[in-house]
């Protein structure tokens, strides 16, 4: 039982649930409301009817029983004002009634019964107001009972009553109860639906949710909740899930990259490594086959097969430098000194057997002195793989022996450095596309010459990650300039 309760319960609705419960706590504050309402009211008129019968019976009890009718006939007693029904009664000292005066608007004459009032009950009662049942077996027992003061006769032995019927108040409470549940179901049914349409309003936001989140499901990561003032409660839920939606798009994004990196980093390799590998299994056929029958032949074809190797493991080197840099590792950025960063890499370049003269400059070309400062915030080691690369890359299509400068100078709260050669040169046209992965200017730039086309990629990359650019552009009198500009902070 109970479980089919709960299972019914979550099939109605949020709404329905708060309408059902403010109309409900409504009905309630009417009823309590009203039945106190009431309750005061009868007490209201239970305290009139009672002050009237205290008044009436305290005038009476002065006069003659026998001259009472003359006298009010007459207008030489004057009572407080009764209402149509009404019972007045003079008793002996026994309690037999002497007279009775009987009003009544509905014509049936009931009257309250009056046994058991002798003198000393009468004394008893203290003038106190009571109830008694009406004096008749065939009186409608629906209009209830007499409400009654008695009290005894100043100058002779006796006493007088005054009644009467609490069927008026009665009348009067029922008439109320009924105006006032006719109001009050009226009242609360415009509560309902005023209940329903408020909550309905409220809840419409909600209904936005379920629409943003039905579409991130679909794989729309993108939507977003209207943003609402904070300082209410969908404004602060609106706010949760727009914050909890950026991260799911940016996990979502990342893993798009991963995945991205991923793919290409597989299609670069497997597109590069193919030639140098087509060429290892070529000569190492020919050799099982024995067609490398001369010495020479079989220097060649070991000489070709090193030079292969070594392209191969630069070309991997460089893939997984570039995969590393897609990882976005942060950088140990410090205050360099890219002079000092320029010596060690041109030593390095030499050191590896380049044949070119590599000089250190200013921008205008003058020849800086050895304890020079140029500083910037750089991670030391990318940055000297910066300048390896451009510099190695310089070295490939400068003239035999050519002058290779480093240039370098801080301008307008910026660094710029350049590496300069004097050789072919690269065509306007070319020098956006040069820094894409694996492509190579022109025909030159071949594979026996150029490279894998990765060290212009990877430059750039470290570049950017510095927060910097680079851009290649053409040397005065012949040749390329890459110019790369870094903040200096």
């Amino acid at each position: 039982m109970k479980e089919t309760l709960a299972a019914l319960n979550e099939r109605i609705s949020l709404r329905t649930k708060l309408t059902t419960m403010s109309v409900a706590l409504i009905g309630l504050l009417l009823a309590v409301s009203s039945m106190g309402t009431m309750a005061l009211l009868r007490t209201y008129l239970q305290q009139n009817t009672d002050t009237l019968l205290t008044s009436t019976a305290a005038t009476l009890s002065n006069e003659d029983p026998l001259l009472l009718e003359v006298r009010l006939a007459t207008h030489e007693v004057t009572l407080p004002r009764l209402p149509s029904d009404y019972y007045i009664a003079y008793l002996d000292s026994t309690g037999n009634l002497l007279i009775g005066l009987v009003s009544s608007a509905n014509g049936k004459n009931d009257v309250p019964n009056l046994s058991g009032l002798s003198l000393p009950y009468v004394k008893a009662t203290g003038g106190m107001p009571f109830e008694v049942e009406v004096n008749s077996k065939y009186a409608d027992k629906r209009l209830g009972n007499w409400r009654m003061v008695a009290l005894p006769l100043s100058n002779q032995g006796g006493s007088v009553v005054v009644a009467l019927p609490e069927a008026s108040n009665a009348g009067l409470i029922a008439q109320y109860g009924a105006i006032g549940t006719g109001f009050g179901f009226l009242l609360l049914m415009l509560s309902a639906g005023a209940i329903w349409v408020t909550i309905t309003s409220a809840l419409r936001p909600l209904r936005e949710v379920e629409r943003t989140a039905a579409m991130v499901a679909a794989g729309d990561t993108s939507q977003r909740l209207v943003e609402r003032d904070k300082s209410t409660e969908i404004g602060r839920l609106n706010a949760s899930l727009n914050s909890m939606l950026d991260s799911v798009d940016d996990a979502m994004t990342s893993r798009n990259n991963t995945v991205d990196q991923m793919r290409r980093f597989v299609s670069d390799a497997s597109h590069e490594l193919r030639t140098p590998l087509v060429t290892l299994r070529g000569y190492a056929e020919l050799y099982r086959i024995g067609a490398l029958k001369k010495k020479a032949d079989i220097d060649e074809a070991m000489q070709r097969i090193e030079s292969e190797s070594l392209r191969m493991t630069e070309l991997v080197e460089n893939l997984l430098a570039l995969a590393r840099m897609d990882e976005s590792a942060p950088l140990a950025k410090q205050q360099t000194n890219l002079v000092e960063l320029a010596t060690i890499s041109a030593r390095d370049s030499a050191a590896i057997g380049s044949k070119n003269k590599i000089v250190i400059v200013d921008l205008d070309g003058k020849k800086l002195a050895k304890d020079a400062e140029v500083m910037a915030a750089v991670d030391a080691s990318s940055m000297r793989q910066v300048l390896t690369n451009l510099l190695v890359n310089a070295a490939k299509f400068s003239k035999p022996k050519g002058q290779i400068e480093i240039a370098l100078a801080e301008n307008s709260g910026r660094v710029v450095l350049e590496v300069r050669d004097h050789g072919e040169g690269i065509p306007a046209a070319l020098r956006e596309k040069v820094f894409e992965r694996f492509f190579r200017a022109d025909n030159s730039r071949n594979r026996e010459t150029g490279g894998s086309g990765l060290g212009l990629s990877i430059v750039k990359n470290i570049v950017t990650r510095h927060g910097g650019d680079i851009k290649a552009l053409e040397t005065p009198g012949g040749g390329a300039t890459f110019r790369v500009t870094l903040p200096t902070k």
